[in-house]
């Protein structure tokens, strides 16, 4: 005696409302812009530290030791460095959730995307495993 199950509906495209669309493409070319002018920032203030450890001798190539460690204590650099790294994060986060929505909305629009709710096929080897 088999059970007939009641048919399930069809698959529906979740729509997602253009103003939180609209949101997050704000909101990435805002991280974008400020991702840039951190990163001016960050240069500049590198520059001007460079500068003036170039002028006691104390380069990368000439005493990376100290150059390290004048870098690493220098709250500045920390800083700006921080406001840098601050901005890729809200550009990752808002370019991969805009990639995502769009990659499900070609995903759910397009037929040829969809297991077929109905009539999936079966794998032939099913019952090779099974005792007799």
């Amino acid at each position: 005696m088999s059970a007939v199950s009641a048919p399930r509906r069809a698959l529906t495209v979740p729509s997602v409302p253009r103003g939180y669309v609209q949101y997050l493409q704000t909101r990435l070319l805002e991280a974008e812009a400020g991702l840039t002018a951190m990163t001016d920032r960050y240069e500049r203030t590198k520059a001007r530290f460079d500068r003036c450890y170039a002028r006691r001798g104390i380069t990368p190539e000439a005493d990376i030791v100290n150059y390290s460690n004048a870098k690493a204590m220098n709250p500045e650099l920390k800083f700006w460095y921080a406001k840098v790294e601050h901005f890729q994060r809200e550009v990752a986060a808002h370019g991969a959730v805009l990639t995502g929505l769009d990659a499900a909305r070609r995903m759910l629009s397009d037929d040829g995307y969809r297991v077929p709710e109905y009539g999936r096929s079966r794998n032939s080897r099913r019952g090779l495993n099974r005792v007799s």
